[in-house]
């Protein structure tokens, strides 16, 4: 990706937000712009540059779902598709391709950045704020450097690349100035990103860490201070420490075994202890995050309305019957159609969607035959997927299962058009990949096994604590299986939605000394990748996992890896897709030869003008 200069929006990115009530859940009329004059003259507009950085990432939810799944095993384009999707689709050159535009991500990169200058003025000027102000302050700048992380996870998982700088940007700027634009690659982009995740930043003499959290409830509602009417807003900003354990597997990718061990071990030993505390309710902001008054998890459902009569309790971790839908989510973007926040989702998922001709994408046959008839997540059991006016699609986002009237229906029957379902960002089965790749990388395939397959309860039925016979398992896997917390049935990936078990060797098993250490680490990581593929339908997620692992293997340098194996790899598991077309062989061919990664030159960043999107634009001027 080369890019010649990057130029701000005309006025602040940030300054797109500004509210009149607790109604209006993240208004983003037009009209409310704060002009550059008056940003961060009074305190609450510390808030409301804040939600205009969202309002950015709201704008870039859809972006990877359209851009990557379509590369992806389960996704098809219809005939109504436009054009231009279809050439994503088909591994066309995707070069000038309002699709595959990065200039979303960009915008919320700058937004975070002029934040940042924003706030340090107004912390410099500003006599003293209020005690909430005073407590939020860093917490917002927190948040936005996860955000701004965020974006550059996003960018160097779609395109394999791209320019880092912490410049505002308030003037245009070449990007031949190397004192403010630094062209990297996935792993530079890791190696900046996790610094600045450990290391936050300084904001006119005072360090910040990545690590807060907002009291979202003490500004919105400062009479009442109920943390539980506003709880959704604690999921706007995706975690630090699984930014940080993204960005780690990803830099493992880029360099010897030997040096990705500190990774690993850093990914295993920070999120089974971050989850063996939500389990055990030892960290108080976790427990904070994710309970309510009665002590009970209520973490939203994937594809339920973000409304307090849909919320359904469910734990953090895996529950212990089918979950399918009700994946839980640690981090997600959300939107509100009375309010001006539009994503594409069920316009282009819904054949019975208004206007008829917008229905864009639809379950392939070869995707569909992944899944098992039991597999929760297939179309056979319909939970995702399923047939409507006669044509089969991607239901999740707008089409949920009533557990009081035993019912399928639209989550707004009278208006459909009027869903906006959130997008996920993080979910707990994030945690589980991760920690099953570390532990693959840390040569503990016993554990890598059970997390990807069957899960702790059918590997300790007798709920024996599995350390005293395997000291291989870590203590803290206790809550997965047993005493003190009873164990919450961990069911592992496939398990838990009645997926099919992966044939993998294990210790002990006839054949296990056939197989050297790393040829093991590799057919795990691509069952891995398989299950991924499979987990997150339509998330903008399942592909770009694919594509860190065939960068895995690629990589010569450091690996002795094969690049024209690890293309092969990919092609293999995505052009039977293109079969039914005749085109499998020219797909699998593209992917041979030009890799995997979207291929853009970025000629400048601008306000985002995205296709067919059907909403109200947020126009900052």
């Amino acid at each position: 990706m080369k890019i010649r200069n990057i130029i701000p929006a005309v006025g602040l990115l940030a300054m797109s937000v500004c509210f009149h009530s607790c109604e209006d859940f993240f208004d983003t009329d037009p009209k409310n712009i704060i002009n550059e004059g008056d940003y961060i003259a009074e305190e609450d507009e510390i808030y409301k540059g804040f939600l205009g950085i969202f309002n950015r990432m709201q704008e870039a939810g859809d972006q990877a779902i359209f851009l990557t799944d379509t590369r992806g095993a389960l996704l098809e384009t219809t005939d109504n598709a436009p054009a231009e999707l279809k050439a994503i689709y088909n591994y066309n050159e995707t070069n000038g391709n309002s699709y595959a535009d990065p200039t979303c991500y960009y915008s919320i990169i700058v937004a975070c950045n002029d934040y940042f200058n924003k706030m340090e003025e107004y912390h410099k000027e500003v006599g003293g704020m209020t005690e909430v102000a005073e407590e939020n302050f860093p917490a917002l700048i927190s948040s936005a450097m996860r955000i701004k992380a965020w974006a550059y996870l996003m960018l160097g998982k779609i395109y394999g690349e791209a320019y880092w700088f912490d410049d505002p940007l308030t003037e245009k700027k070449q990007l031949s100035d190397a004192s403010v634009f630094t062209h990297c690659n996935m792993k530079e982009l890791a190696d900046r990103a996790i610094n600045l995740l450990e290391n936050g930043m300084t904001i006119d003499g005072v360090h910040i860490p990545a690590d807060l959290e907002v009291s979202w409830y003490k500004w919105i509602d400062e009479e009442n201070q109920n943390a539980t009417l506003y709880r959704e807003w604690e999921y706007l900003t995706p975690p630090a420490i699984v930014l940080n354990a993204e960005f780690r597997s990803w830099r493992a990718s880029y360099v010897d075994e030997e040096a990705a061990q500190a990774d690993w071990q850093w990914i295993h030993d920070n999120l089974l202890q971050y989850m063996y505390d939500y389990q055990m309710g030892y960290n108080e902001k976790a427990t904070e995050r994710i309970t309510g008054e009665q002590g009970v998890s209520d973490i939203f459902q994937l594809n339920m309305k973000l409304q307090s009569d849909n919320l359904t309790a469910y734990f953090l971790i895996f529950y212990n019957d089918r979950q399918g839908l009700m994946t839980q989510l640690l981090s997600s973007i959300m939107y509100d159609y009375d309010n001006h926040q539009r994503n594409r989702l069920v316009q282009y998922f819904c054949p019975e969607y208004p206007s008829d001709e917008s229905f864009y994408l639809q379950p392939s046959d070869y995707g569909v035959s992944l899944y098992n008839e039991n597999d929760i997540r297939g179309y056979t059991q319909g939970w995702m997927m399923r047939t409507l006016s006669g044509k089969r699609c991607v239901s999740k986002y707008y089409y949920g299962y009533d557990f009081v009237t035993r019912t399928y229906h639209y989550l707004d029957d009278e208006d459909i058009y009027k869903i906006q379902p959130a997008i996920p960002t993080f979910r707990a089965h994030d945690l589980h990949f991760l920690l099953a790749e570390a532990e693959t990388h840390l040569g503990h395939f016993d554990q890598a096994y059970v997390i990807l397959n069957h899960g702790a309860s059918a590997e300790f039925p007798d709920k024996k604590l599995p350390w005293q016979t395997d000291p291989a398992w870590d203590q803290r896997y206790d809550p997965w299986v047993s005493a003190p917390s009873g164990g919450y049935g961990n069911l592992g990936i496939a398990g838990s939605a009645n997926g099919t078990m992966h044939d993998l060797p294990r210790p002990g098993d006839d054949d296990w000394d056939n197989y050297t250490e790393d040829q093991l680490k590799e057919m795990y990581d691509w069952a891995l990748a398989d299950e991924h593929m499979k987990e997150y339908i339509a998330e903008g997620k399942s592909y770009s996992y694919m594509c860190k692992i065939a960068e895995r293997y690629a990589n010569s340098a450091y690996r002795n890896g094969n690049e024209e194996k690890a293309r092969d790899s990919v092609a293999v598991r995505i052009g039977p897709k293109y079969a039914v077309t005749g085109r499998q062989g020219t797909v699998e061919g593209r992917i041979r030869s030009n890799g995997y990664f979207i291929n853009w030159q970025l000629q400048e960043i601008k306000q985002p003008a995205r296709p067919g999107r059907g909403r109200a634009a947020v126009n900052a001027s």
